[in-house]
């Protein structure tokens, strides 16, 4: 351990830290969460000088240390302290003459509006008795404050200190013509590097959703359904407004796909209108008032699951597809059709296949069945009570997708009834990918309940934007059966935060990309914004949509 520093850890900060006073500047006038928007409790990352809110707050600074463990030194934007999660502590330099020094006195006398109320009171003070000085010639000048004085007279950052200070004494203390002649014009024009994790100021690209009370589930979900251009594509298509209209069926009277497709259809065709303001936004009330009507169970002002909104709609939309298109059957005179053979435009775009294998112990005997799936929900780990001083590797998509598909040995209280022994035996169980959905829903399970409450896992599970590979999930028959890279790699088009510790409440935002300028947007409610890829990658996932390569070609780039 150094000797001027109180642990290792921050002697090695300090000694990478260059401080440029511009980007700095620019850094710290986002006073706000680059994941969450939080505004206070904000402490820099002084490895990537990101803005994320503390580990007393929601804690996007303890994922950001999980997933990047060099990342350990942050520094409070108000307080100027230091918090190593190494050492699990707060730290003080002692060394008074380096440059993290310097930045923690640049931070106090560049304080932003979230400042005490008395600190703000102590300044508007001083400015008054600064003027009286200098009328008041009998008094003479006030002591002067001692600044330690850089070596290098280019020094920005202790420049800006002096300056500082010197607004609040007598001229005669530091001379204006000294603070020109050591602020050099081209650092005060110099252009601020462009920021990790960047989330731009409110776009009118795209349009919100009004959150009518505390629906937020919904409006992530519809959000995400709007960027998924293969599903739109065949809405239109498939006219589904036209299976609301004119139909005597009462079961069919309350339907929700005539609104799901008049919303879909305003989200992908809107465009700013003239004296558009950028707090309008869309308030699809008759979807709304539709769906409680279905589900009681969404009326009021309760907190609700996004994973279960999504799949309701789905199922919804493919029940009422399915019950119309039986129907048309029915006219046409064709009266053998198994109405669970029917497919949807739901089934066609979320629809895939798993094998569902168990295997006989005694006789070695296989048993397979094909299981249809809408959606995958992956275990996430769980490190709460984990010892934070042993290291641990980065949790990954693609390891919970395997552990989703490991074998299990059954204990003796599920027993597998073989055929073949006729009795109950010894088996193991496991899934292989049979068939690839279009559209790849992955839900990862970060919920979990108890006697008393339900809590959420916050493990940060890092997720491929593109080329996620499905094609080591089959068995080794059906991987050789299959075509081109197009049709087992998948892209990333939209995901689902979940901010918060309870499933009953926090708020729900999404994240989803526009394929004709690859432009990311985060769609938080009524507000939404353009951010930068790096920023989505580095989220709490909570649900995560992928799109088959060859499905993106077809209808993305040739659709636009």
């Amino acid at each position: 351990m150094d000797e001027d520093m109180d642990c290792p850890h921050i002697s090695e900060a300090a000694e990478k830290l260059k401080l440029d006073v511009e980007q700095i500047r620019a850094t710290l006038n986002n006073r706000s969460c680059n994941v969450c928007l939080r505004v206070d409790q904000l402490w820099m990352c002084l490895e990537c000088r990101q803005i994320l809110c503390g580990h007393n707050a929601v804690g996007h600074s303890t994922a950001h240390y999980e997933f990047h463990k060099t990342h350990c030194i942050f520094i409070n934007i108000e307080s100027a302290a230091i918090f190593c999660f190494k050492c699990s502590s707060d730290v003080e330099p002692k060394d008074h003459d380096d440059e993290l020094n310097r930045l923690r006195q640049f931070i106090l006398y560049n304080r932003g509006p979230s400042s005490n109320n008395s600190n703000k009171k102590r300044r508007r003070k001083k400015a008054p008795k600064t003027v009286k000085s200098r009328k008041t010639s009998k008094r003479g000048p006030r002591a002067n404050k001692k600044v330690s004085v850089p070596n290098n007279e280019n020094d920005g950052c202790m420049n800006t200190v002096t300056q500082t200070l010197s607004e609040q004494e007598p001229q005669a203390v530091v001379p204006k013509i000294t603070l020109k002649t050591v602020v050099p014009k081209k650092a005060l024009k110099a252009k601020p590097k462009k920021p990790f994790f960047k989330r731009g100021p409110r776009t009118t690209k795209k349009v919100g959703i009004s959150n009518s009370g505390n629906n937020c589930f919904m409006i992530a979900i519809w959000q995400s359904l709007r960027h998924l251009k293969p599903f739109i594509y065949c809405m239109k298509l498939f006219k589904l407004y036209e299976i609301s209209n004119n139909n005597s069926d009462p079961r069919l009277q309350d339907c929700i796909a005539q609104e799901m497709w008049k919303l879909m259809v305003t989200l992908v065709d809107w465009q700013k209108p003239v004296g558009y303001k950028v707090r309008e936004a869309i308030s699809p009330t008759a979807l709304l008032q539709i769906v409680c009507k279905i589900k009681p169970r969404y009326k009021g002002f309760h907190q609700h699951d996004a994973h279960e909104f999504l799949m309701f709609t789905l199922e919804t939309l493919h029940s009422e597809m399915k019950d119309e298109k039986s129907k048309l059957l029915l006219e046409e005179g064709v009266t053998n059709l198994n109405p669970n053979k029917i497919e949807t435009l739901v089934s066609m775009m979320f629809r895939g296949f798993l094998l569902n294998e168990v295997y006989c112990l005694v006789c070695n005997t296989p048993y397979r069945k094909r299981d249809p799936i809408t959606d995958m929900s992956l275990d996430v780990p769980d490190y709460k009570n984990a010892d934070p001083s042993i290291p641990r590797p980065v949790d990954l998509l693609t390891d919970c997708i395997a552990r989703y598909f490991e074998i299990e040995e059954l204990n003796e209280n599920n027993f597998y009834f073989c055929d073949k022994c006729s009795k109950e035996q010894r088996s193991t169980k496991r899934f292989w990918m049979n068939a690839l959905p279009n559209i790849l829903c992955i839900h990862l399970k970060r919920f979990r309940w108890n006697a008393t409450s339900r809590t959420k896992v916050h493990t940060h599970i890092k997720f491929p934007m593109e080329f996620l590979d499905m094609s080591p999930y089959f068995d080794d028959t059906m991987r050789k059966e299959l075509g081109g890279a197009d049709t087992y790699m998948f892209d990333l088009m939209a995901v689902v935060v979940h901010d918060g510790e309870g499933g009953g409440s926090g708020h729900y935002t999404a994240y989803a990309v526009d394929d004709k300028d690859d432009q990311w947007y985060e769609y938080n409610d009524e507000k939404v914004h353009e951010v930068d890829a790096s920023l989505v990658e580095n989220v709490q996932a909570y649900m995560l949509f992928y799109i088959k390569r060859d499905m993106k070609v077809n209808f993305c780039h040739n659709n636009s």
